[in-house]
């Protein structure tokens, strides 16, 4: 039975989870490596990298087994599970 949650899919935790990989590696290079103190990575650079990196990791994350879309009686698509 397909039954409809309101769960991220997997992809979506995967893109979620590299941005915010992208966020600390930035956060910590430009605190404490030397080189970065006096040069810092810039705000748009590290978008860039974040946005590459989510979408990157979110278009090769194959989905789980259990999970599925349905469509709904209004004519929403929504996550479920198997």
């Amino acid at each position: 039975m397909t039954t409809e949650n309101g769960m991220p899919v997997k992809k979506v935790a995967i893109g979620g989870a590299a941005g915010v990989g992208v966020f600390v590696l930035v956060l910590i290079l430009n605190t404490y490596v030397p080189f970065f103190e006096t040069k810092p990575i810039s705000g748009e650079l590290a978008s860039g990298l974040s946005t590459l990196l989510t979408f990157l990791a979110s278009y090769f994350t194959p989905p789980a087994q259990s999970e599925t879309v349905i469509q709904t009686l209004d004519g929403d698509m929504r996550s479920a599970s198997k």
